[in-house]
């Protein structure tokens, strides 16, 4: 009995140690980038989170004002690729972004990279709101403190 109980509070131990963190509360930013920085970043591994997004895209516009309250106390890095400022045709960008990020479809698509592929993506279909987009940040830790 003694031994259940010490296995019983052992697994709840690393259950909820591993999915707390520490998160920094100071400010993110945002860091515009275009199509061939984020092909560089992702054939170096990086991880970070991107947003592909238009400056006529109501969604879009939504999402930055989002954004835009929600990293005054969140520490998220978040890259931006202004679709309108590429060279190529919409066509083409589409098809350099497919190559990394297969489920982008439109603007904004919001994906998390790491070790030079997708990890996961805010699913579009999905109203976009503080709260999901603060459990999506915590699913990944991507505001977490380093000390």
């Amino acid at each position: 009995m003694k031994k259940r109980f010490l296995a019983f509070l052992m697994v709840t131990f690393l259950l909820c140690g591993c999915t707390s963190y520490e998160r920094d509360e100071s400010a993110g930013e945002v860091i515009q980038i275009s199509l061939a920085d984020m092909e560089s970043m992702m054939k170096k591994g990086q991880e970070f989170t991107i947003a592909f997004t238009q400056s006529m895209c109501g969604y879009c516009e939504d999402f930055h004002e989002l954004f835009e309250n929600y990293r005054q106390n969140h520490h998220v890095v978040l890259y931006e690729v202004p679709l309108e400022r590429e060279k190529e045709q919409p066509n083409v960008n589409r098809a350099i972004i497919q190559q990394y990020f297969p489920e982008f479809d439109k603007t904004p698509g919001i994906f998390y990279a790491n070790g030079g592929k997708c990890i996961d993506s805010i699913h579009q279909s999905q109203r976009m709101t503080e709260e999901l987009f603060d459990n999506w940040v915590k699913k990944h830790k991507l505001d977490k403190k380093v000390n």
